[in-house]
């Protein structure tokens, strides 16, 4: 992961690319004429995540939203799906076993085509490449948010096909002292959810330690799930999650170690298909490490050297399964380990041309326990290596500024994939323009290669985007971008239900499909902050026209759009101060008309059920007129609409039931430390 020694800068990155070769008599000149916004200041900072050097949200060739400790915390976002619902072109579908997932841009995005990364660590887990969304990652100690919505694979390999979520936490020089929020929800039928978070950190000139952890519970209270048969249960009692979080981190001069642990349980009674007679436990752990070093070997050169390792056991159910329920919910255990390497160096030729070049090694080892054997190669165990060397320059001309980049990826899993990508930005008055081409891959986790129908050998998903930007400074507390995109994919895997699993063996799994898939559509995105507050307005639209749709996600109603997925999208958070210590912060989210399976008719056969479009309005209130507490109140779903997650693939799973009207109250605590003294240098 080239750019991972750089997400944990103590200070936020500054773009220099102009700066760099100014005196500092030009500096000073420069402050005194002109002070910017906090928005102008906002656009201005570099961009950790989309780019080997970081450079600022204009500057840098990937279409980017960012979203900031100010907003996440005026909006009262309890979860990071309150976040990510606000992203244009993110959507939230219903997986299996009560696991909510993405789509992105029509696209189902949850099996190694959308990356998350939280300060550096990699948190798709790697038997299928999936991300479990819910009442699951903290939101109150992230520092900043960087969407890349577009392809991240010349940076990041073959995870983050058609995007990639960069969170970055407070470290200890942000904290400064002891911090904890508590939040509690109730809906009619029970509470909703419950969360603690604390947070310790400090800093000194040459070091700096944070320590965060949350402890928490929802559920999905007065619903009632219906499967494709018929059969339903409420949702109150029988829906729950439960969430153990530690995040730690120390900086010592040129070296920084972290480690996160993450466990994510559910309680599931919707299975794959099938309506379970009783609620069994779905269970998701994950411990990232890294150590990293940093070092200036030059004026013009940076090293950076990091070492990361993972191991997680996801879709976890060890316990006793019922007769009844073991065809549609069995046995499975699987601990999977990730040792990465990586060596790259960021090379500063002349204040015209920048590069970057490094390489990365993966290794990846699965083993299976009770007798279970990974369906392909019939062992208890697995093993797989990749290899991948990578570069990117920048030239900053008169014109201008144009980068060029690419990483060449060998896994003995799937054969190679090369992820070349080319952007030019140009700025004009308080106009900016984009342009970018990139190609990108998925490669095939271990499940998908161990689970290939009739064992033919899977093949890396690569997709190819032309993408344009234009974005607007109004004014300095306004902000537009409107961009375009068009992705067309080969080789998708997908998974299958098949049929005909007598003459033809295995009953379901990954293949390659034979179409040529994608979509075409166009987003918008519009920032005022000033004195009165902020307010972020966004909006997106997808077709799969001039594409077409693979059979797993084919709606036969409307071709222009794929199973489960919103063509239209509209999105508005807009906080209004109200004095010094009270602001109130409405927010509403679009979603147009969708598709999704329902039901089975008498032959067997899909029913695809037309969901109509819905608007959700919530609200949340704060105030910080006591020192050190920020006490807040939400509604969440005003007008207490149906909200249903849907299957974005064909695997016949009736769509799973939401949140009705909600209430929550939240509390923040902050306590300052002394400065400390800082460490003796060695």
């Amino acid at each position: 992961m080239p750019c991972t020694s750089w997400a944990q800068a103590d200070m936020p990155a500054t773009d220099t690319s102009n700066l760099s070769e100014l005196s500092l008599d030009q500096l000073n000149k420069l402050k005194s004429k002109y002070s910017a916004s906090d928005l102008e200041k906002a656009i201005g900072q570099a961009i950790e995540a989309a780019s080997i050097n970081p450079v600022s949200l204009r500057k840098n060739t990937s279409i980017i939203s960012v979203i900031t400790k100010d907003e996440i915390l005026k909006s009262g976002a309890t979860t990071l799906m309150d976040v990510l619902k606000l992203v244009p072109g993110i959507e939230f579908n219903v997986d299996v076993t009560g696991v909510v997932a993405l789509s992105f841009r029509g696209i189902w995005a949850n099996e190694g085509n959308l990356l998350l990364i939280i300060d550096g660590q990699e948190f798709n887990e790697t038997a299928y490449n999936s991300l479990q969304f819910g009442n699951h990652y903290p939101v109150h100690q992230i520092k900043r948010i960087e969407i890349i919505r577009g392809p991240g694979s010349a940076i990041y390999g073959g995870a983050a096909e058609l995007a990639v979520i960069n969170i970055i936490t407070e470290k200890g020089n942000d904290l400064k002292g002891f911090e904890a929020n508590i939040t509690d929800g109730v809906a009619t039928g029970g509470y909703t959810t419950q969360n603690i978070n604390m947070a310790l950190g400090n800093g000194g000139k040459n070091y700096s330690y944070s320590v965060a952890g949350l402890l928490g519970r929802a559920q999905t209270p007065g619903q009632t799930y219906t499967d494709v048969y018929g059969n339903g249960f409420s949702t109150t009692g029988n829906t729950g999650t439960a969430t153990q979080y530690l995040n730690a981190n120390f900086d010592y001069k040129n070296w920084s170690a972290r480690i996160i642990y993450d466990n994510y349980s559910i309680d599931t009674r919707d299975g794959y298909v099938a309506a379970l007679s009783r609620t069994y436990p779905c269970n998701f752990s994950t411990l990232a490490t890294e150590l990293k070093y940093n070092k200036h070997i030059s004026r013009k050169v940076l090293l950076n050297a990091n070492v990361n390792y993972k191991q997680s056991s996801p879709w976890e159910n060890a316990g006793l399964i019922d007769a009844v329920d073991s065809h549609n919910y069995s046995y499975y255990k699987i601990t999977v380990e990730r040792l990465k390497a990586n060596l790259n160096a960021v090379v500063n030729f002349s204040k015209w041309l920048k590069g970057t070049i490094g390489a990365e090694s993966i290794y990846d080892y699965g083993k299976k326990y009770n007798g279970e054997i990974f369906h392909y190669d019939s062992s208890d165990h697995v093993s797989y290596f990749n290899y991948a060397p990578f570069a990117q320059v920048t030239i900053i001309a008169p014109f201008s500024s144009i980068t060029i980049g690419g990483r060449y990826d060998y896994s003995n899993a799937f054969g190679s994939s090369f992820s070349p990508r080319i952007g030019i930005t140009k700025k004009i008055g308080r106009a900016n323009y984009k342009l970018q081409y990139a190609s990108s891959f998925r490669a095939p986790s271990i499940e998908n290669v161990q689970y290939a129908i009739d064992r033919i050998k899977l093949l890396p998903e690569t997709s190819n985007t032309l993408e344009g930007e234009a974005s607007f400074m109004l004014n300095k507390n306004m902000y537009l971008a409107v961009n375009i995109f068009d992705i067309t994919t080969h080789n998708a895997i997908k998974y299958y239900v098949k049929t005909d699993s007598v003459i033809n063996g295995d009953p379901d799994g990954y293949r390659n499909s034979k179409t040529t898939t994608g979509s075409q559509g166009f987003e918008l995105e519009y920032k005022y902050k000033g004195a009165l507050g902020f307010l972020n307005a966004s909006f997106s639209y997808y077709t799969i026209t001039h594409k077409g749709a693979d059979s797993a996600n084919f709606v036969a109603l409307d071709k222009s759009v794929t199973l489960g997925t919103a063509q239209y999208k509209f999105s508005l958070l807009a906080s209004i101060n109200l004095g010094k210590h009270y602001f109130i912060t409405p927010s509403a989210q679009f979603l147009g008309k969708r598709y999704g399976i329902s039901s089975l008719d008498s032959a067997g056969n899909n029913v695809i059920q037309t969901f109509p479009a819905q608007i959700v309005l919530n609200v949340f209130a704060g105030s910080t007129a006591i020192k050190n507490i920020t006490l807040g109140v939400g509604i969440n779903n005003i007008s207490n609409q149906n909200i249903f997650y849907i299957q974005a693939y064909n695997s016949k799973h009736a769509p799973l039931p939401g949140l009705g009207r909600n209430f929550y109250v939240s509390l923040k605590y902050h306590l300052s430390l002394a400065k400390s003294a800082p460490l003796k240098d060695e």
